[in-house]
């Protein structure tokens, strides 16, 4: 004890050369005051219980981001390859389409242009009908994205009159590349015959088993008796500045004409996602403060297992300010370290998630075979910001408390 307050003393009368020895000085007290294992095995104990506690908290909020970061991004790419970002419709239908794309040639943010027409319809094979949609495009413009979810078949037959299904519509319908299917639709209803040229699969489930795509020249003389009836489907550089972009393009067309986003058509569904997001966020956030209110008792626990330490550094003309500023350090410290440890179990876990795909899913429900994790490196600053900002709360009320001994009163313990 005597060469422990020899110790202490030396580096205090080495406070006076300069603020960096200061500093040091209340660092290594903060570190001291942690416990060590043999010596002092219940503060350190306590003190290892916060560690892991934190650690454990923000390892399950770096988890629990990453896979719904990666269920929501997966789930938006899915969407936006099926549709485009902006859509401008008539009343259905616009008659001179061509020119009211041209209207928004002149905007910078907009990266293809391309016309579609859609309508509700049965679908009949030799054994099974099927309610969907129909949807008529113009070849292979920048909105259809179809070589790039095309799973069989090609996109060449469009322009013969041939057929393109979902992969869920076909399995439905129990069709393969060849077979003849059966189309129902139109005013009066009519039944159309056509080939199916290929089956597409955008990962979507409600999409692909209720999707039809053939040709718009095609669409128009069956479904419009041969008149020139579409929309306009729009693609952007930023999907997420959507609304910005519609309400600019809604200054150059006629204002009949209605103007919609991928973000408002799945509002519901990204807005449930948000929400589910945001409670598993609250239920995370509230087990890394548990985590940090258990360093707030660690902290009291030390102030009351150190009285005649922190009596001796007073007499020895340690201020209540630096005294305060021990034991705050101390806390950073424990949060530090249970930040660090959190951030590499985080990390690990996601890494060997990624790397083996050890958790698989039903394909046939979530469109993918593996659990997706994606994690950004904001979200990350957020956590440690999270941390650190907790820590310091769990730590004021102790460090306060130490700070308001006196040296009488705690050389009495003596």
């Amino acid at each position: 004890m005597i060469k422990y307050y020899t110790l202490l003393n030396n580096l205090l009368l080495k406070q006076d050369l300069s603020n960096i020895m200061v500093n040091k000085s209340l660092f290594f007290l903060a570190s001291r005051f942690i416990g060590r294992r043999h010596q002092e095995s219940f503060i350190y104990f306590t003190s290892v219980v916060s560690v892991i506690g934190i650690a454990l908290g923000v390892a399950s909020l770096m988890l629990v981001l990453g896979i719904m970061n990666g269920f929501s991004n997966d789930l938006k790419r899915k969407i936006i390859g099926a549709n485009p970002h902006i859509i401008i419709e008539g009343n259905p239908y616009i008659e001179d389409y061509e020119k009211i794309s041209s209207l928004t040639k002149d905007l910078p943010e907009i990266t293809g242009t391309g016309y579609f027409a859609q309508t509700q319809i049965i679908y009949k094979s030799s054994g099974y009908m099927i309610g969907g949609y129909l949807r008529g495009i113009e070849g292979e413009n920048e909105i259809s994205n179809l070589k790039r979810f095309i799973k069989k078949g090609s996109i060449e037959g469009l322009e013969t009159g041939g057929i393109i299904l979902g992969s869920e519509l076909a399995n439905e319908l129990g069709v393969s590349i060849g077979d003849t299917i059966f189309i129902i639709g139109g005013l009066p209803a009519r039944e159309f015959v056509c080939k199916l040229v290929g089956v597409v699969e955008y990962g979507v489930y409600n999409i692909d088993v209720s999707t039809g795509i053939i040709d718009l020249r095609d669409f128009q003389e069956k479904f419009f008796n041969g008149r020139r009836l579409a929309n306009i489907g729009i693609t952007v550089n930023d999907i997420y500045h959507c609304e910005k972009i519609a309400e600019k393009i809604s200054n150059k067309i006629p204002q009949d004409l209605k103007i919609s986003t991928w973000i408002k058509k799945n509002k519901i569904l990204f807005a449930a996602l948000s929400l589910e997001k945001r409670a598993m966020l609250l239920i995370l956030t509230i087990i890394i403060l548990v985590a940090s209110f258990n360093i707030a008792s660690s902290l009291m626990m030390t102030v009351y297992r150190k009285i005649k330490e922190i009596g001796v550094l007073r007499a020895l003309g340690m201020t209540g300010k630096q005294i305060r500023a021990i034991f705050l350090i101390q806390g950073f410290l424990l949060g530090l370290r249970g930040l660090l440890s959190g951030l590499f179990l985080g990390s690990i876990i996601i890494w060997v998630l990624k790397k083996f795909n050890l958790i698989k899913l039903p394909a046939y429900i979530y469109s993918i075979s593996h659990l997706p994790v994606e994690l950004s490196g904001m979200e990350i600053l957020m956590i440690c910001a999270s941390v650190f900002f907790m820590t310091l709360i769990a730590s004021i009320f102790p460090a306060f408390r130490a700070g308001r001994l006196e040296p009488a009163t705690a050389l009495r313990y003596e």
